[in-house]
This record gives C-alpha cells, structure tokens and sequence, in this order.
C-alpha cells in the first residue's frame, strides 16, 4: 500500500503525496481524489456505483484533511528546516518520522468510517482481485530486487527520493548518495517475507474496516507502516546514509533545500486557504 510505504527519514511527512509522485505539490494535492480512486479501483476492480461512492468519501476526507491536517504539515516543514541547522542528528529524523506517523495515524482515523461502507461493498471476486493484483505486485518487486539489477534499482529508487524531498542535488551528491545505496546490505528473502506479512495486514485491515472494526483495521494499518524486527538492519543503513549526505550539505546546498522547503510551505498555506 504506497499510502504507508515506509520511508524512515526526515521527509516522512509528504507519504501521503508519495501516492501520487507529482513534481507540483498544488497539482498533486488537487488531483488526489481523482488519482487515489484510480489506485484504489485497479486493486480493487469497483462497479460504477462503487466508484461513484468512492468519489464522494474521497472528496469528503480531502476536505477534512485540508483543514486539519495541512496545518500540521505546515509546522513539520518548519521543523525540519530547524532540523538542517548545525547538523542534523538521529533523534532529529526520529522526531519528524513520529510526527508524520502521527499525521498518518489521524488520517487513517478519518479515513476508516469514510471507506467502510464502499469495503462493505466489495463482492468475493472484488477481494480476491485486490490479492491478485498485491501478488503480481510482489512478483515484479522481487524481479527489480533480485540479482545483478537489484542494487542499482535501490540506488535509483534512493536518489530520486531523496531528489523529490530535497531538490534538484548537484552530480557529486547524486552519485554518491547512489553508490551508498548500492552498498547496503540487502537480505531478499527477509525482505520478501516482511512484504508478505505486510501484505496479509492489509488484507486483514481492510476486511476489519469492512465489518465497521474501524480500530483494530487502524491498528493493523498503522503495524504495517512501522519498521518490522527484521528490517531494522535494513533502515539503520538508510537512516545512516541520509544522516552522512545531509550533513555533507555545503551552505549553498543547504540553501537551496531550504528554498525547496520554503516553497512547499507557501504551497501548503496556498492549498489551505483555498
């Protein structure tokens, strides 16, 4: 589920756009509707009045979000542009990573009784499509995963990461932050079996939302966003890299991040007072 892909970084408050991968936060956020329905109806192949009714939560969260939560995405832009001050440290991007999982947490909690009714909905076929499509999934993971391609897959995946957070990075940045990112330790079957039980969660959450369990789904959803026991190795290496690159940043980098991040925050307040 990309909505609660994990990313245990500083940027961990934009998850939500990770959805859509737009370049324009503005566009983004004003498509997201529109594009989550797209998402959500090719996992879970819906009927049109499916859809229709799909449309109509989907419209009625973005307008809870863009009052409530815009305003904490707000202060989380500030804070990490506190954060890049005099070097930025671990308990830094854990402090950030906690309050967007808590940004994720509040939307879940009011994204639950919205999408009840349309999972209620769903017919045995409808499930068993939403399982198809997850394995098939999986399936091309484990294929850019493994072998020769997967650690240049890893450092491509990396780089435009953290491209998309923090701005365009000069040559010597992006090819370093590449090279890292093929240097880590990654173990393909731990991972591959932390997918599948990420996967099963899912499945399990949605089917609570469905029978209107609306707190254990939420839980189940908020398990599958967190580090399991056995990818910590894993995100150490991650979160040691990013920690190395951004506190490699010269003052002219770290300038133009900060103007990278000054733009999304006048976006964000564009957004909520419309």
């Amino acid at each position: 589920m990309q909505l609660l892909k994990r990313f245990a970084t500083l940027f961990a408050l934009t998850a939500l756009l990770g959805l859509i991968g737009c370049s324009s936060l503005t566009l983004a956020y004003g498509q997201l509707p529109l594009l989550a329905g797209l998402w959500a109806d090719n996992y879970l192949d819906l009927d049109s009045p499916q859809r229709g009714q799909l449309k109509t939560q989907l419209q009625a969260w973005q307008a809870w979000h863009r009052r409530e939560e815009l305003p904490q995405w707000i202060a989380l832009v500030g804070q990490a542009h506190a954060a890049l001050d005099d070097g930025v440290t671990q308990d830094e991007l854990l402090a950030l990573e906690r309050g967007a999982r808590a940004s994720v947490e509040r939307c879940l909690q009011h994204a639950a009784p919205l999408a009840a009714p349309v999972l209620a909905s769903l017919r045995p076929e409808q499930w068993q499509h939403l399982e198809k499509k997850m394995a098939e999934k999986t399936t091309e993971w484990r294929e850019k995963q493994s072998g020769k391609r997967g650690p240049d897959e890893r450092a491509k995946r990396y780089t435009s990461n953290l491209e998309r957070w923090l701005g365009d990075l000069d040559r010597s940045t992006r090819k370093q932050a590449a090279a890292d990112a093929r240097s880590w330790h990654f173990d393909l079957p731990v991972m591959a079996q932390a997918r599948a039980a990420r996967q099963a969660r899912l499945v399990q959450a949605l089917r609570a939302w469905a029978r209107q369990d609306l707190a254990a789904g939420t839980a189940l959803l908020m398990q599958d966003s967190q580090t399991q026991p056995t990818e910590q190795p894993y995100r150490e290496q991650i979160v040691a890299s990013l920690l190395k690159l951004l506190n490699s940043l010269d003052a002219e980098q770290r300038a133009a991040v900060r103007k990278h991040w000054a733009d999304w925050a006048a976006e964000l307040r564009s957004l909520q007072a419309a």
